[in-house]
């Protein structure tokens, strides 16, 4: 029943996105939930060192279970906030529960938190996708980024890669996530190296929110140094069993996709997302940040009247037109996923 569901809302939901619909009947497909905002380690480029201004806090079970049951159109679940989830221990029960009722979950992680008994919690959960934040290979410049020790997170990694193996599945399927800097970008082919090693079954490299040191960022770096060093990765690459997405990179490099358009690009998140904090706060996606951002609280209100009051259409009126007037949306790199979508709609119109 919820996979039918599932798949009428998803129909809905597009059309409604195509006719600039701001009062909805679909729900959101893609929700994210914050089962802790408590982290292990301190990374130089995450919000939470300057932008936290909430306490710090657990969801615990059933208030998740509360949560999810109110989002009865779910297709992905991302369990993850400004935090490490595996410092939750009722996480893998939370995973297990939206497993059950057919939803595809995933979590990043840095993985220091492994034992062998967490890792057979997580590969029985049900759990699809486990990202590893994975900004460098080398131990000096990972503890630069991420101020910890790279050890417990190899360590980690092998002992969920043996219980994966030993239970015979193929989930989670295990990814690195590296997002590239100044700090590591020459770096990209050592990442791929420990990838194939630890047997990982694809490496993501993700450009930071500002590239090009014109933009004058201490994480910037120069176009035509990160393309070289892509192009580098993409030979080594092929000495290598283990997948990644450079070519991809470097052709979204050579068109200039990150590089924000000139044309004002709508963005589509209200129509198709949410994230929702620990505590119940509800926001229109991971970019934001305070708690001034949230538009309800999904534990105290009723979520039809969240999902579709006054604050999120007036949001889906300006984000229609292109116009993403909120701050968090000035260092935002969204608008190459809202560009494919919005050409698919140009297109569509012309049609119909």
């Amino acid at each position: 029943m919820n996979q039918i569901l599932r798949k009428i809302n998803r129909f809905v939901n597009k059309i409604e996105i195509v006719l600039g619909k701001t009062r909805l009947f679909s729900y959101p497909r893609n929700v994210q939930i914050e089962p802790t905002n408590r982290c292990n380690q301190r990374c130089i480029m995450c919000p939470r060192n300057t932008k936290l201004d909430v306490p710090i806090g657990n969801m615990d079970f059933n208030t998740f279970k509360r949560i999810l049951d109110k989002l009865p159109a779910v297709e992905n679940l991302l369990l993850n906030g400004l935090g490490e989830p595996l410092l939750n221990k009722e996480l893998p029960e939370m995973i297990a529960y939206a497993s059950y009722k057919g939803i595809r979950v995933s979590i990043n992680s840095n993985c220091a938190l492994i034992d062998e008994p967490l890792a057979k919690k997580l590969v029985e959960s049900g759990l699809h996708l486990l990202k590893i934040s994975m900004d460098s290979a080398d131990p000096k410049i990972y503890k630069a980024i991420r101020g910890a020790s790279l050890e417990p997170t190899i360590k980690g990694i092998k002992t969920l890669v043996r219980t994966r193996e030993e239970k015979r599945s193929f989930r989670p399927q295990l990814w690195f996530n590296s997002i590239i800097m100044r700090n590591n970008y020459k770096n990209l082919d050592e990442i791929l190296i420990l990838g194939d090693k630890l047997k990982i079954d694809l490496v993501r490299f993700k450009p930071i929110n500002t590239l090009w040191s014109g933009q004058n960022n201490n994480s910037a770096i120069e176009k035509k140094d990160l393309e070289k060093e892509v192009e580098r990765g993409i030979e080594l690459g092929r000495s290598l069993n283990v997948k990644h997405n450079l070519g991809d990179l470097l052709e979204r490099l050579k068109a200039d996709i990150y590089q924000r358009p000139k044309e004002n690009i709508p963005c589509y998140s209200p129509w198709t997302e949410l994230y929702i904090q620990y505590y119940g706060g509800v926001r229109l996606c991971c970019e934001f940040y305070s708690k001034k951002d949230d538009i309800g609280n999904i534990l105290e209100e009723d979520f039809k009247k969240i999902w579709n009051g006054k604050k999120i259409r007036q949001i889906r009126r300006e984000f229609k037109r292109g116009n993403t007037y909120l701050s968090a949306c000035r260092s935002c790199n969204r608008f190459q996923k809202n560009i494919l979508l919005y050409n698919k709609i140009k297109k569509f119109r012309i049609y119909v």
